[in-house]
């Protein structure tokens, strides 16, 4: 048996369940009873003042919500990335996970993972799966994205993502050939993850799921693989070109965390701390909690084979329900009364949450004392 302890926080105590302190509304366009509407497909989320950028793990755009005069969330506009751009596959699942605002640009991942197809999407439940067709894993080259696109100001002054502005490109890592990326192939001859790039995501497989950047620093955070309990946080070195072409400059570091055994689902930074939000690995209802990792941003990687194990500090854990709540985005959203808040957005919601007659839901704002 483990002699391991369970995890607590930094006072020796393990963190209590937090509740959230108040609910964001935020009002989309179009028909929210339809099950592709983005309603429904939430997986990350990034806030820059007034605005509120979201993406979801089957789409192939980003979704832009303005505070409204009473506080709440709307005037929705979806930009399809294909409009900025050189997409691939640019009718493929992409797989957003991660988003981030930087110096005035809008920054975005694809989880990288391989896919298997599920055989219930052809129906009903089936009686018999033809495990051939399951067998049948793919290489997904969509999901290969890190990209960034230049932020402006539009007509009504809130953010929104161009193409081009002044000597700034939209541009992205090359995706490459069918099997993906620059850094899925870096990925795939590392030491430690290159065995999880073989596998579906889900299934231990290697799962982008969260993106933070400071400065020059990026962290790109893994649900998936968990390796000996670890959770692990790439830091790729990343060399933009006049052209808006992200070079890659050499393999990404890797950093060890220790979040007692849980994966990342999202990264956010605040001032030099590191915000991460933990989840289950695999696609069940489990534990989500918060973690700090405080002044992430001035401890750089020392060492590309000999790297020191984090242990961020636990803060809180968020309600679980059964079936629903999936925590996927976390961002920090201050709002009319200059509060700043940690909201959580999620994947699968709880049809409580929804009004999809006026195509709302409501996501959780936290305490982030």
């Amino acid at each position: 048996m483990s002699k391991r302890k369970q995890h607590r926080s930094a006072t020796g105590a393990i963190p209590a369940l937090r509740q959230p302190v108040a609910q964001l509304r935020i009002a989309f366009r179009g028909d929210a009873g339809d099950q592709d509407h983005p309603i429904h497909d939430i997986s990350a989320c990034v806030a820059a003042g007034d605005t509120l950028f979201l993406a979801g793990d089957e789409a192939h755009a980003v979704e832009r919500v303005t505070r409204l005069a009473d506080g709440s969330m709307g005037d929705h506009r979806t930009y399809e990335l294909a409009d900025f751009l050189a997409l691939a596959d640019a009718d493929e699942e992409m797989d957003i996970e991660g988003l981030a605002i930087e110096d005035g640009w809008l920054w975005l991942t694809g989880s990288h993972s391989r896919t298997r197809p599920d055989p219930r999407d052809d129906g009903d439940e089936p009686d018999c799966v033809d495990l051939a067709r399951l067998a049948d894993l793919k290489d997904t080259r969509a999901r290969c994205l890190l990209a960034r696109i230049p932020l402006v100001a539009d007509e009504q002054g809130h953010l929104a993502p161009a193409k081009r502005d002044g000597k700034r490109r939209a541009g992205m890592v090359s995706q490459g050939g069918r099997h993906g990326s620059k850094l899925g192939r870096q990925l795939a001859d590392d030491l430690l993850l290159g065995p999880f790039t073989k596998l579906a995501a889900k299934e231990g497989g290697l799962d982008i799921e969260g993106l933070a950047i400071a400065g020059a620093r990026m962290a790109l955070g893994l649900r998936g693989p968990v390796v000996r309990s670890f959770a692990v946080i790439l830091e790729p070195a990343l060399a933009p070109r006049k052209s808006g072409k992200l070079h890659l400059a050499g393999p990404p570091f890797l950093r060890l965390l220790d979040l007692a055994g849980l994966g990342i689902r999202d990264l956010r930074t605040r001032g030099d701390d590191l915000w991460i939000l933990a989840g289950p690995t695999q696609d069940h209802d489990g534990r989500c909690a918060i973690f700090r990792w405080q002044g992430w941003a001035k401890d750089s990687p020392r060492d590309a084979q000999l790297v020191r194990l984090h242990a961020p500090e636990h803060l809180f854990d968020l309600p679980i329900k059964p079936g629903y709540d999936h925590a996927e985005g976390i961002a920090f959203w201050t709002d009319q009364a200059g509060e700043t808040r940690l909201l959580v957005l999620y994947d699968s919601p709880d049809p409580a949450r929804l009004d999809l007659a006026k195509a709302t839901m409501l996501g959780d704002l936290f305490a982030s004392d």
